[in-house]
């Protein structure tokens, strides 16, 4: 008889665990979207970035003197391209600007002589879950735009 009641309490455990953290997404945390956000690049994870982009979410970026423009799917896209790439880089993370339904943050990746700045908008659906839904990305000017692509 302990040995049922043992397995009943260990199953029902692990029950309410799995319970838990799976109605715990990341986009529940603007902190761990932002944190979500850097490791992706980190990595080359398209799968997680494209759980923190919104549908509509929008990158744009300048190319010369000319301002670009990549859809979710094109930059989730570019993303797979890449998959599993390791970036040689640290990043920073600031916010910069919050209200409850809207969060502005810098996110930098930091190579070697150059620098990647990241300027995400974040807002909260009507759930008071997370997700990016502008980026706007500048290159320094010793910066190529060729990063996340192979050599």
């Amino acid at each position: 008889m302990k040995l049922k009641s043992f397995f009943l309490c260990t199953v029902l455990g692990v029950v309410l665990m799995t319970t838990t953290y799976a109605s715990n997404p990341v986009a529940a945390d603007a902190k761990a979207v932002l944190k979500a956000y850097a490791e992706s690049h980190i990595n080359t994870d398209a799968n997680m970035l494209e759980k923190i982009l919104s549908a509509d979410a929008l990158m744009k970026f300048s190319k010369g003197n000319e301002v670009m423009s990549q859809s979710q799917s094109a930059i989730v896209k570019l993303m797979r391209q890449n998959q599993g790439i390791k970036q040689n880089c640290s990043t920073l993370v600031d916010v910069l600007a919050s209200s409850d339904a809207m969060i502005l943050a810098r996110v930098n990746f930091v190579y070697e002589g150059f620098t990647i700045e990241n300027y995400l908008t974040l807002e909260a659906d009507k759930n008071q879950n997370w997700k990016i839904t502008r980026i706007n990305k500048f290159y320094n000017n010793n910066g190529s735009v060729k990063v996340l692509t192979k050599e």
